[in-house]
């Protein structure tokens, strides 16, 4: 199986949800042995591991925090910290500082995962909202992953069920409920569907020392927390909100106490206002109803509301319990009968349990397959960047297989689906022509791109059924062969109008023969056109796979660094979907042994030269291609894979592969294939089952695949799904 990365979590804020939250911790964390605690910090003080292989104990944090000495880091210096390891960093904000929720977009574009409860980073400025977003995976293919559950709902599923309202396609038309434990509590014991309920006052002080209160209750009566929730709901659903003073919020707090020094001297006198609430009250009573302290978004009409309504008793809303929380979600999907959300919306160990179960999904997201949106079937764009980035992450790359029939598709797949593999299955200008017939004419490439496109509208109708993600590839578009290439991109763009997405996930230009700014400038001309479409472009850089270079001097054969910076430089300005085939002494086919020395380690120097030049965090800011992968040992593999290469190319051991299981059966069956009819067992019996196309060309398909399956093994992208 793939080896998970190390992943170290960062807790900011310990006291109250922090508190709960770190006692959760300590039941688990310990399920995931890759994962680690590695500092703790409070408003004033911090704990932090010495070295990044040690990690903070869950049995004894309390009194370490006490004991050390150290302050609190600032958002900066615990970013600059983050960027002394390779670690996969988790970042819990339990916090409601408005300091760190501002920092969040440099967390996220470092891909920091960001876990928090804080609403104050959602539904404060929309600038800072929109950056947030920006910055966060999907938006930014790279960025940390962002949960902010219990922002809204404490321990409830509110965000998730929102998401998934939007990411199936329903149409969200109105949310409407109770958002706040705090006002739940209140209404339901001030105005309760039976009985007359308590004093206003009373169930105020009632709530304050239940702890279901801030420490200064008007912190909950001005309506603004309720209000903060709205905002970051509105915002999800694609309302340009820009802050909770831009809809009107009701506040339960009586003018002439709003100057109140202290949240004593405000508890002292609300009992002398108990009669205006009375009022209200007695208002809904007189028509069957009761109050309730609730928020709506009316999507259709662009309106956002908090404060009092009227409820009749039947309603859910009106039956509520305790301090529970309820939010209907009105939908096209759900039509007159709401999706509702219902349960405890306040309290340390609920809201702990929201960012607990948060932090469980980033552990398992961070590892990267998960960023993988369309795990089986043809991925493109994104997707593509994203597994390629698992791969270097992972240290496996993906072997890219010459097809030339539905019969070699389907070896490959096979292969890849039983190692539970992705695979990249690529046609060459020859084997494309010979998807179309070998009696097409290709005087203007009329059958290699006719038979690209057909070859690719077939893998893509059989590639979901293998459950495994395709990367739908051509490869070696030489000079004189361009022409083929802007077939196959009329195509994409056709498809890219139609289906939202290009035909093919790739093309690789090979311009090896050529000079290096030709190659360069020609593939930039590419890539700007395949942008629109995220469509990935790749170049070779250097003489090698694609052109016999038994007579080439060898020196010609390693590429150099300051090449293949000019490529990246070039390249990177225009679009992140590209590839770089380096030179290191690859070359096409099989060759004597001895007659060309490979030289991986190169790679790595060129990675190094780009980080350095573009200063890059990331060791591997390109992504290789190893062209020429037939005839190499596997620690010749393993070693290129080592410096980033995530696409290995096999055709020749292939080619022989499939030729083997025809061969054998040929030669073990030769008696009865002589003829239709007529064998060593009779001369009147039929041979039909033995020269039935499907039998033989059968066992080239089962040896081909056997060696594809072997190519996994030694790539190590066997089992990485």
């Amino acid at each position: 199986m793939a080896q998970e990365k190390k992943i170290s979590v960062a807790v900011v804020g310990a006291g109250g949800v922090g508190r709960c939250f770190l006692q959760q911790c300590s039941q688990i964390l310990p399920q995931y042995p890759n994962i680690s605690l590695v500092f703790i910090s409070r408003s004033n003080r911090s704990l932090r591991v010495p070295t990044w292989n040690h990690e903070l104990s869950l049995e004894t944090w309390e009194k370490d925090l006490v004991a050390s000495g150290d302050p609190a880091l600032s958002p900066q210096e615990l970013l600059d910290w983050f960027g002394t390891t390779e670690n996969e960093i988790i970042l819990v904000d339990n916090t409601s500082s408005q300091d760190i929720a501002g920092f969040y977009p440099n967390f996220l574009k470092d891909k920091i995962t960001v876990v928090t409860p804080n609403k104050k980073a959602f539904s404060s400025d929309l600038d800072l909202w929109k950056r947030i977003v920006d910055n966060a995976y999907p938006n930014n293919p790279d960025g940390g992953f962002l949960y902010h559950e219990a922002s809204v709902g404490a321990g409830l599923p509110i965000i998730s069920t929102l998401e998934d309202l939007l990411e199936t396609g329903d149409e969200v038309q109105k949310i409407e409920g109770v958002f706040s434990g705090t006002m739940s509590f209140l209404f339901n014991n001030f105005a309760p569907l039976e009985g007359e309920g308590g004093k206003w006052s009373d169930e105020v002080s009632k709530a304050k020392d239940a702890g279901y209160t801030e420490p200064d209750p008007r912190d909950d009566l001005n309506g603004v927390d309720v209000a903060r929730k709205l905002v970051i709901l509105a915002r999800m659903v694609g309302l340009q909100i820009e802050s909770t003073s831009a809809f009107p919020v009701q506040s339960l707090i009586p003018t002439e106490l709003e100057s109140c020094i202290s949240g004593d001297e405000f508890m002292e006198k609300l009992p002398a206002f108990d009669d205006e609430m009375e009022k209200v009250k007695a208002k809904a009573e007189e028509k069957g109803k009761v109050v309730r302290f609730v928020g709506s978004i009316d999507v259709g009409r662009k309106a956002v509301e908090v404060g009092l309504k009227e409820f009749d008793k039947g309603h859910a809303i009106a039956g509520l319990k305790g301090s529970d929380n309820i939010i209907s979600f009105y939908t096209k999907r759900y039509g007159s009968n709401p999706l509702i959300v219902q349960g405890a919306g306040a309290g340390g160990e609920v809201t702990a349990m929201g960012v607990s179960a948060d932090m469980i999904k980033a552990i398992k997201d961070c590892h990267g397959w998960k960023k993988v949106r369309r795990k089986s079937g043809v991925i493109v764009g994104d997707d593509v960047h994203k597994l390629f980035k698992y791969a270097q992450a992972n240290k496996f790359a993906i072997p890219a297989i010459n097809v030339t029939s539905s019969s070699t598709v389907v070896a490959s797949l096979e292969a890849a689906r039983d190692k539970k593999a992705p695979i990249i299955l690529q046609m060459s200008q020859g084997g494309a022509a010979y998807f179309a017939g070998k009696g097409v004419a290709n005087d203007k490439q009329q059958a290699s791109v006719a038979g690209a496109v057909a070859g690719a509208h077939y893998i893509r109708s059989v590639a979901a059924c293998y459950e495994i993600p395709v990367i739908l590839h051509t490869d070696h578009c030489a000079k004189k062969l361009l022409p083929w290439l802007d077939g196959m991109m009329d195509a994409d763009e056709a498809y890219f109008k139609e289906h939202g997405e290009p035909l093919f996930s790739s093309h690789m230009i090979d311009l090896s023969e050529e000079e290096v700014d030709f190659n360069i400038q020609t593939t930039a001309k590419y890539l700007k056109r395949a942008q629109p479409m995220k469509q990935e472009i790749g170049i070779t850089g250097g003489e090698e796979d694609g052109v016999n270079n038994e007579e080439v001097d060898n020196n010609a054969l390693y590429t150099q660094p300051e090449d293949i910076y000019n490529i990246h430089k070039t390249l990177s300005a225009i679009s992140p979907y590209f590839s770089i085939a380096a030179g290191f002494g690859n070359v096409h086919g099989v060759y004597k042994p001895g007659n060309v020395k490979l030289h991986p380690e190169l790679l790595g120097k060129h990675q190094a030269y780009v980080k350095e030049q573009t200063g890059s965090k990331d060791d591997k800011p390109a992504f290789l291609v190893f062209h020429g992968g037939s005839g190499s040992s596997k620690a010749e593999y393993i070693e290129a894979i080592s410096h980033g290469v995530v696409k290995v190319n096999l055709d020749t051991d292939l080619q022989y592969a499939y030729l083997t299981g025809i061969r054998d059966y040929v030669l073990k069956k030769k008696d009865y294939i002589m003829s239709q009819v007529g064998n060593p067992e009779g001369e009147d019996k039929p041979n039909k089952k033995y020269f039935d196309p499907r039998v033989w060309v059968r066992e080239g398909e089962k040896t081909m695949s056997a060696r594809v399956q072997e190519g996994l093994v030694d790539f190590n992208t066997a089992n990485q799904l």
